[in-house]
């Protein structure tokens, strides 16, 4: 194998383990931890939230000191696929994101499938987190409890983006404001963060400014 090739393969490694840290360190409430998959500007965007990944994990940690015991967030990561082009690199890792809220005073469980998609910087040979976008497929919704029934607001529903709309209808349920620019599959939305992956993989330094979407942050 050629030099370059190992090189490339050690740090397509070293990002997927920075990406299933995320995720561990994300869910088990170890900020400190979290806070260096990040570079200090890094950028973040969620359903909740759309800001600094600094303010990102400071809502989160506030909200998990708000979080009632039955009730929370959990990520589970699949397949990543990983790019690398010296410093720069982008990674597209499978999500699935359970989470346990109220909606009309039934405990309910959303299930949502989709994507992170990453753009990563290495500094001082050690890679993080530049920006990360979410990218939601679909989801759905169910009592926790198999004998209780649920209606949910037909027209509330389908104000959301088809990806999330269980999600953020529990979500706003709970006081939060619903970030509607989430990319959908196939949406030039989507196609528009692949082609900003692409720009950072060639070497462009972005900067992004992006306002904050909730003031009031969820689990």
């Amino acid at each position: 194998m050629h030099p370059n090739e190992t090189q490339i393969l050690l740090d397509q490694i070293r990002i997927a383990q920075l990406l299933q840290d995320w995720c561990t360190w994300r869910d088990a409430g170890d900020w400190d931890a979290l806070r260096t998959c990040y570079t200090t500007d890094a950028t973040m965007v969620t359903s909740w939230y759309a800001g600094s990944a600094s303010g990102f994990i400071d809502a989160s940690l506030n909200g998990r000191k708000r979080q009632p015991k039955d009730r929370g967030a959990h990520h589970i990561f699949g397949g990543t696929s990983v790019r690398v082009n010296r410093e720069h690199a982008t990674a597209e890792t499978r999500i699935t994101l359970v989470v346990r809220g109220m909606a009309h005073g039934r405990l309910v469980d959303v299930t949502l499938y989709g994507r992170f998609f990453d753009c990563l910087l290495k500094s001082d040979d050690k890679w993080q987190i530049k920006d990360r976008k979410g990218i939601y497929d679909r989801d759905f919704l169910r009592p926790v409890d198999p004998g209780d029934s649920i209606n949910l607001d037909a027209h509330e529903l389908a104000k959301y983006p088809y990806g999330y709309r269980h999600l953020a209808y529990v979500q706003a349920q709970e006081g939060a404001n619903i970030n509607m620019s989430i990319p959908e599959p196939y949406s030039e939305a989507e196609q528009a963060i692949y082609a900003n992956g692409n720009a950072w993989l060639s070497g462009v330094r972005f900067t992004l400014e992006i306002t904050n979407a909730d003031s009031r942050p969820v689990s």
